[in-house]
């Protein structure tokens, strides 16, 4: 079996604009959690979301390709800046690398992998069509009494008026495509290997790394880059959270404090947006080319729950599941795991499923931390950025703290202050979308020998 590794990272969060700011906000307690700027929301009853500090896209892509930032959604923008980083931190002269730098890679230690053995697996949510667009479309399209005339959006009946789809521009769709986000990154990097889009909420992360490692286990690819981006921080992903009643609306006041996942005075998570890429590489590819290498990646396992939208299993057995069979594949038994990062929800019902379901497993629960507290609930970004802190806190033998879990639900063992040096050998990152996708991922510190 080819052993397979982590060789770069790369993450925006509400945390900062690289994985090293993310992490070490993170290390330092400190929460990206605030009151909403995008947009007004002072109509909703939560006012506050987790976004991503400014950056222009432009700056993250080569020159040649900035034309194309045009046609890309908030969701495209966040993974191509985190897929820079990651490549970036991997030292791969990748053509949009080489094409940034004039033709040259950045240092002589920097390898050109070949593109047919470089695969792109990326995890999406649902893009968001931009609001200002339609509506201007949906006028040309409406009738006398405000109603959508179908025929008036796709033909005007008066030739010298327009339509309300000629108000969009042709490529508009391609903008808020979820396959996009791949696309992109595909395109700038000039990776040709396998590549799928993977559309799973909050567990797509760990079923597209699942899936990239596998290919290069079957000796399909060398490297791939895999994650996952989404935005929630726009009026509808407002709305449609609040409608689902996910939201907490006790936090406005002080949003820093506002997201508490296993917290006994949980009462609703926030929306947020992010991405992380990382990249993955065959073990002895990434020791040729003298690769600094995060983490092993030792165990995989998904399974789905089948239960309606937003509800879990009180004994929290799908959980479980994946659990034992990502243990399994790593060849690891519970006790031998040294931290978890479980799904964190921070919704009463879910957190509760998720204790009761790791609780089945661990007869003494490792040391558990979340993120999810400083960032909120980023859709498909949210295991990627688990897995990037993950990596980071093997690599760096650091225990992260939680925020905003000073009540632990059944006093399970979240870390509520930074260790150092924490002795980590085995990490689970655990994920659950809100549609009952589940995914596992186990980590290890790098060794030489099995």
């Amino acid at each position: 079996m080819r052993r397979v590794v982590i060789t770069g990272i790369g993450a925006v969060s509400p945390l900062g604009l690289t994985a090293a700011d993310s992490f070490n906000a993170f290390h330092s307690g400190r929460s990206g959690v605030d009151t909403i700027g995008a947009f007004d929301a002072s109509s909703f009853p939560c006012r506050i979301a987790g976004s991503v500090p400014a950056f222009k896209t432009a700056d993250f892509v080569p020159k040649s390709y900035r034309k194309s930032t045009k046609i890309m959604a908030r969701d495209i923008e966040l993974a191509v800046v985190a897929a820079d980083n990651a490549v970036r931190d991997a030292r791969l002269a990748t053509r949009g690398i080489l094409e940034s730098g004039g033709g040259k890679a950045p240092a002589d230690n920097w390898y050109a992998p070949d593109p047919s053995r470089v695969g792109c697996n990326i995890g999406a949510g649902l893009i968001c069509a931009d609001l200002n667009e339609l509506t201007e479309a949906m006028v040309r399209a409406a009738n006398p009494d405000n109603t959508l005339n179908l025929a008036r959006w796709g033909k005007s009946d008066n030739p010298s008026e327009s339509s309300g789809m000629d108000t969009l521009a042709p490529l508009w769709l391609l903008k808020y495509l979820p396959n996009m986000l791949s696309c992109h990154v595909s395109i700038i990097h000039d990776t040709r290997g396998p590549s799928n889009t993977i559309t799973c909420q909050q567990a797509s992360a760990g079923l597209a790394l699942s899936e990239a490692c596998r290919t290069i286990q079957r000796d399909q690819a060398d490297v791939a880059l895999v994650g996952g981006g989404e935005s929630l921080v726009h009026p509808m992903g407002l709305m449609r959270w609040t409608l689902l009643k996910l939201l907490t609306e006790s936090g406005n006041e002080n949003p820093a404090t506002a997201c508490r996942p296993y917290d006994a005075r949980c009462s609703g998570t926030v929306i947020s947006e992010g991405a992380g890429v990382l990249v993955i590489e065959e073990l002895e590819h990434a020791r040729r080319r003298g690769a600094d290498i995060y983490a092993e990646i030792k165990g995989m396992a998904s399974c789905a729950s089948a239960l309606p939208l937003g509800q879990a299993d009180p004994a929290g057995e799908p959980l479980a599941h994946v659990c034992r069979r990502a243990l399994a594949g790593a060849k690891l038994r519970p006790d031998d795991v040294s931290a978890l990062l479980p799904p964190a929800s921070a919704l009463p019902q879910l957190d509760q499923s998720d204790i009761a379901g790791i609780s089945s497993v661990f007869s003494s629960l490792p040391p558990m931390t979340t993120p999810r507290g400083a960032v909120g609930d980023a859709g498909a970004a949210s295991q990627a950025i688990d897995l990037v802190m993950a990596a980071q806190m093997l690599k760096r033998q650091i225990l992260c703290p939680t925020v905003n879990c000073d009540q632990p639900l059944h006093d399970i063992p979240v870390v509520k202050s930074p260790k150092t040096p924490a002795d980590l050998a085995h990490v689970l990152i655990l994920a659950r979308s809100l549609a009952g996708q589940h995914s596992a991922i186990v980590l290890s510190r790098y060794q030489e020998a099995h």
